[in-house]
């Protein structure tokens, strides 16, 4: 279980984005809207707007970092990505 003090100064390392705990799936879950091929956030037209990714996307996801020993994974490569 990840403690008080550190789910109030997590925040997504993609978007900065607030993230929810899921206490029974051990997860952190960021709802904003992430491109599905890289994970960076995308702009309000759905084009990414990491200058190596760019692509465009019709369907962004959300982000899920897992939680092991109390410990948040919070890399953006290990990320499950989830539809929004």
């Amino acid at each position: 279980m990840v403690s008080k003090e550190l789910l109030d100064i997590l925040a997504c390392p993609s978007c900065k984005g607030d993230l929810s705990y899921d206490a029974e799936r051990d997860t952190l879950t960021c709802r904003a809207k992430h491109c599905p091929y890289c994970g960076m956030p995308v702009d309000e037209k759905g084009v990414c707007t990491d200058a190596e990714c760019g692509k465009t996307t019709s369907a962004p996801v959300g982000l899920e970092y897992r939680v092991e020993e109390d410990i948040p994974i919070m890399l953006i490569d290990e990320a499950k990505k989830l539809p929004l």
